[in-house]
């Protein structure tokens, strides 16, 4: 696939510093082979720097810390089972690479739960969060960033707005696909028994799951942030 000529949804943004924007809806294939995924490397650790480096943090991490390594860690942390939003300002004329303002994915929680970390150079170990599958349909927020100079101006929330949506929307999809399946199985099984060759089970209501977002943060930087929002 020529990354130059990916097919991407995208949808009128925000005006930004008075000039237009756009976001940019991409599945895990095409993050792959997005052709300004450098750039959205360099945003994401431009933002990290300026959020968790050296005195924003007391020196919980270096001042020089960053995020990502590499440009492809970014689709190895999120996986198959993710998407990504992205604002920029249009394509230049003639070509050439836009400015990219803010991004956040949502990733599904897998049934191990999700890791955090590691991050380069900091004292963060990696861990292991365990959820209860069984209860939640639980997605992660991940890699949300807002370029430093533009805060203030709604993007974290919007970013967070349209993962929310996403994932909600995704959940209800599953939803209807499962008991669309369950209705069918359930149409067989009263057929069985009727013809005498199996029993109908009792009491096999599906119970929808709940959704939730989570998140991993550095309480230092964000917990006031995050709790004010519900996380």
């Amino acid at each position: 696939m020529d990354p130059n000529h990916i097919s991407i949804s995208t949808t009128p943004g925000p005006e930004i510093d008075g000039q237009p924007s756009i976001i940019s809806f991409l599945t895990p294939e095409q993050l792959n082979n997005y052709p300004y995924l450098s750039s959205l490397r360099q945003l994401i650790n431009a933002a990290f720097k300026f959020n968790h480096g050296g005195h924003a943090t007391n020196n919980l991490f270096p001042a020089d810390v960053e995020r990502l390594r590499s440009d492809l860690q970014i689709c190895g942390e999120l996986g198959p089972d993710s998407f990504t939003y992205i604002v920029s300002a249009p394509t230049p004329n003639g070509g050439g690479t836009p400015r990219l303002y803010a991004s956040a994915s949502g990733r599904h929680v897998r049934p191990e739960g999700y890791k955090i970390g590691p991050f380069k150079d900091a004292p963060v170990q990696p861990r292991q969060v365990p959820l209860d599958l069984e209860k939640f349909d639980a997605w992660e927020l991940k890699l949300l960033v807002v370029d430093p100079t533009l805060h203030k101006q709604g993007l974290g929330s919007l970013m967070t707005k349209l993962v929310e949506v996403e994932a909600v929307k995704r959940s209800a999809e599953k939803t209807l696909q499962r008991s669309k399946t369950e209705s069918t199985a359930a149409c067989e099984t009263v057929s069985d028994h009727l013809n005498g060759q199996a029993e109908v089970s009792k009491n096999k209501a599906a119970v929808d799951k709940k959704v939730i977002l989570t998140l991993s943060a550095a309480r230092e930087v964000n917990e006031a942030y995050y709790l004010r929002r519900g996380f």
